[in-house]
């Protein structure tokens, strides 16, 4: 690529090749929300940056997102000589195992709380792992249940390509009949027999969303695509690759649109 290539956004709304390094990017998303939620919260509220560490057993199917499970050869991980025990002369000799190193998935999402610690409002930004695995999507559902249960209002961001829909069922067939290829719902603790839904086509620009916090507040209104920009060019994310094949493809149509974009922005 020669040196005139944009580093901005080449899409006018999400891009769908930052499910490549989405770990980066929901990281910094999350940071970018909670800063923009500040500025514009009441005095006596605040939003805070919540994780926890999953982590994914053996018996799980892995994906080709992120490598969960590392399976290396017995023995060969070329640890310190101090770190192995010398066999005693009349010992059995040990069999030897395979090692497996589990890794954790650190889920992450934004909560409002008020100066007493009151929970408020929840804003979930969908993940891979939330919504292509069977054990992930019930962790979700989970989640998801005990938060509306607690009377916190729920906001969630799936700006996710991958896996299924994780949205109640009339919500997602409004989601197919737009033909959305993104979505933000919105479900008010005060008004809980409606949710807001946003669908998001994959050639239009991020919504402004309403944030619900309590009643007696306006919703709060957070703009997305200025995020989603800023985190293409803070992260440098021109420099994806832009030729690997998107999971799931795009239609033909949108293919070829897209080819042509990358084009004009010479990522291709």
């Amino acid at each position: 690529m020669c040196g005139t290539v944009t580093t901005k956004n080449p899409f006018p709304g999400m891009n769908p090749f930052f499910e490549q390094r989405w770990r980066d990017a929901h990281t910094m998303l999350i940071a970018y929300i909670r800063d923009a939620l500040q500025e514009r919260l009441p005095a006596d509220l605040v939003a805070g940056a919540e994780e926890e560490a999953v982590t994914i057993a053996a018996g799980q199917t892995a994906t080709t997102y992120r490598p969960d499970i590392q399976v290396r050869e017995p023995w060969k991980l070329k640890e310190p000589a101090a770190s192995a025990m010398a066999p005693h002369p009349s010992a059995m000799p040990a069999t030897e195992p395979i090692r497996v190193l589990l890794e954790d998935e650190i889920e992450r999402w934004l909560e409002i709380r008020d100066s007493t610690g009151r929970l408020i409002t929840v804003l979930e930004l969908l993940s891979p792992t939330n919504k292509l695995e069977a054990a992930g999507r019930d962790r979700y559902l989970r989640k998801r249940r005990s938060f509306i249960n607690g009377e916190a209002s729920l906001v969630e961001i799936d700006l996710v390509r991958q896996g299924a829909w994780l949205l109640p069922g009339g919500i997602r067939s409004v989601l197919q009949q737009a033909g959305a290829s993104y979505a933000v719902c919105v479900f008010c603790a005060a008004r809980p027999a409606e949710q807001l839904v946003y669908p998001i086509g994959l050639r239009e620009r991020l919504p402004v969303i309403r944030v619900p916090l309590r009643p007696s507040d306006a919703d709060l209104l957070l703009d997305l695509q200025p995020l989603i920009d800023q985190c293409h060019e803070r992260g440098r994310y021109h420099l994806l690759n832009y030729r690997m094949a998107l999971n799931p493809p795009l239609s033909p149509e949108d293919a070829t649109w897209a080819e042509q974009l990358l084009r004009r922005q010479q990522l291709l």
